[in-house]
């Protein structure tokens, strides 16, 4: 006996082996593009609403964290029931593009005060220039120097 309680020149035991993955049914296909839809769907509005002024940039915020969750269980399910490689790259695609719009949006509500400020002087700005002012504003308000 050894000190770890083994015999001596004991060979370990085998590995497992993990098990094969096997063709996804099509109840599972069919779940993974229900969730893929609901997904591209999440990201399209986020997309479509995002330019919206504040107190609605609320929305788009609300739907980004939806679609972020949304996609984080579709890119599971597509990776889990093996459904494809172009299905693996729109999800990662649309996933990513959710959490940057995502956090956009939070930063935009976050300097809730600023951000309230520059779309009204954007909205009185009739010139390039007028508006190029705004955004001037805008950065120095949020980065002192």
């Amino acid at each position: 006996m050894n000190n770890d309680g083994s015999a001596p020149h004991q060979t370990p035991p085998p590995l497992q082996q993990s098990p094969q993955k096997t063709a996804a049914t099509d109840e599972q296909k069919r779940s993974v593009r229900g969730y893929l839809r609901i997904f591209v769907a999440l990201v399209a509005a986020v997309l479509l609403t995002s330019g919206l002024a504040l107190p609605w940039k609320l929305v788009p915020l609300a739907l980004g964290v939806a679609a972020i969750a949304v996609g984080i269980v579709t890119l599971v399910k597509v990776v889990r029931y093996n459904t494809g490689p172009a299905q693996v790259f729109v999800t990662s695609l649309g996933l990513v593009a959710s959490v940057v719009m995502t956090l956009g949006l939070g930063l935009a509500v976050a300097t809730w005060d600023s951000t309230e400020k520059l779309e009204s002087c954007l909205a009185n700005a009739l010139t390039i220039s007028a508006q190029d002012e705004c955004r001037d504003q805008f950065t120095t308000g949020l980065l002192p120097r």
